[in-house]
């Protein structure tokens, strides 16, 4: 049996509200590891795979399933009738399969098969994870990845380093995930960008925006360029902005990776290539380049011809919003030119700290 679960985005970027709460159910019940597929009839895209889907089975509604089981396919328009005539049946039949396993082998360890019902995988030694994959290439990481977890697995993405794991995921497999956030401070060259990237690979990149109420209250409150002015109102810019929307994208995930590297920043010396994300639910976090050096980037970039953002060749090694990114001088540290009023030891923006 296969289930596929059709959301909708809103022509502003957003996923529609329902579409989140049914995913919030799922997830509460414990239903939302059978969930083998998401796809997305993004209002923006008539040609995207979710908008086919519904008027080829004459939906107009979102979210809604469809359910291929032995050769029959089945359209659930609600998440309660799909629960009843769907998930409740599958649920018992993994309870009965269980209990046979438990029969025929008493030492077989209950807690994990009471995972496997759903199809949650199994707890993942990290430790001897990362001895495996020390030595080996970002893409065999990725491979191992998106073998393990997609469609629930995405990449984030915005600086060189993103846009070359961009290149190496969508040739392992064209249809993985890939998101952005959009904090409406970018510079218009990282705007270019995007396009460019959506363009060059023929993907579609989800691109999440931060509530427009709570930045306006924030904007009302504090004024426009209120990070200037403390830490902490820098670190509440960058939560609306930045953290919340990448924590509504990643409540819908059971992984996702990233571009960071170690040599980044001081903050980012001890950066693992696989790890528990305890700040966002404890999902797992790829970092495939965690090893990589500046300069294995760009050769990556120059020699698979990687589009990247027009500011890198003006003195900009790494970029955020415009107001809180300047371009560097010969010499100076590759994030210097990101929040250059604070001290280096605390120059995140919350998406990467971990909880203490």
């Amino acid at each position: 049996m296969k289930i596929t679960l059709i959301k909708k985005i809103k022509e502003d970027g957003e996923e529609c509200k329902k579409c989140r709460e049914v995913t919030e159910r799922l997830k509460a019940g414990n239903e939302f590891p059978l969930i083998d597929k998401i796809v997305y009839a993004d209002m923006r895209d008539p040609d995207s795979e979710g908008l086919k889907l519904a008027k080829e089975h004459n939906v107009d509604i979102a979210p809604f399933f469809i359910v291929e089981n032995e050769g029959n396919v089945a359209v659930y328009k609600t998440y309660m009738e799909l629960k009843k005539k769907v998930l409740k049946k599958a649920l018992e039949k993994a309870d009965v399969e269980i209990e046979e396993k438990r029969t025929a082998n008493a030492d077989i360890d209950t807690g994990a098969l009471t995972q496997s019902k759903t199809k949650i995988k199994p707890a993942f030694d990290i430790e001897n994870l990362n001895e495996e994959f020390g030595k080996k290439t970002p893409q065999e990481l990725l491979e191992w990845g998106l073998k393990e977890f997609h469609p629930c697995i995405a990449l984030a993405w915005s600086g060189a380093e993103d846009v070359a794991v961009v290149d190496m995921l969508v040739k392992i497999n064209p249809k993985a995930r890939i998101f952005t956030l959009d904090t409406g401070r970018l510079n218009p060259e990282t705007y270019d960008l995007i396009d460019r990237v959506r363009e060059r690979y023929g993907i579609d990149i989800e691109v999440m925006f931060p509530d427009a109420a709570e930045v306006e209250e924030m904007v009302r409150r504090e004024g426009v360029n209120l990070f200037y002015q403390s830490v902490e109102n820098r670190k509440l810019c960058c939560n609306l902005r930045k953290v919340q929307p990448l924590k509504r994208m990643l409540s819908s995930l059971d992984a996702w990776i990233t571009g960071l590297r170690r040599d980044q920043a001081v903050t980012r010396t001890v950066l693992k290539k696989i790890e528990i994300d305890e700040t966002f639910g404890g999902i797992i976090k790829l970092n495939p380049l965690a090893d990589w050096s500046n300069k294995d980037v760009w050769d990556y970039i120059h020699k698979n011809n990687v589009p990247y953002n027009e500011l890198h060749d003006k003195g900009y090694p790494s970029i955020g919003c415009g107001p809180c990114t300047r371009s560097v001088k010969p010499g100076e540290d590759i994030r210097a030119g990101r929040w250059w009023w604070e001290s280096p030891e605390g120059k995140e923006c919350g998406l990467h700290v971990k909880s203490k």
